[in-house]
């Protein structure tokens, strides 16, 4: 979570997340669009590259 929040302020993009034991949820949508944009698809391939060195 720390490395994927560090990415989103570089992006200057806030999800909405939540975590629970194992378990971490983010949920991309520009509020400010009112829909999933570019910028949602930009950190979502930014957070598979994340997640993609624990694997």
């Amino acid at each position: 979570m720390t490395q994927v929040a560090a990415v989103a302020e570089e992006q200057d993009h806030h999800p909405d997340w939540s975590n629970s034991w194992n378990r971490v949820v983010i949920e991309l949508r520009s509020h400010d669009a009112g829909a999933v944009t570019e910028r949602d698809h930009r950190l979502a391939e930014a957070i598979d590259r994340v997640a993609d060195e624990f694997v």
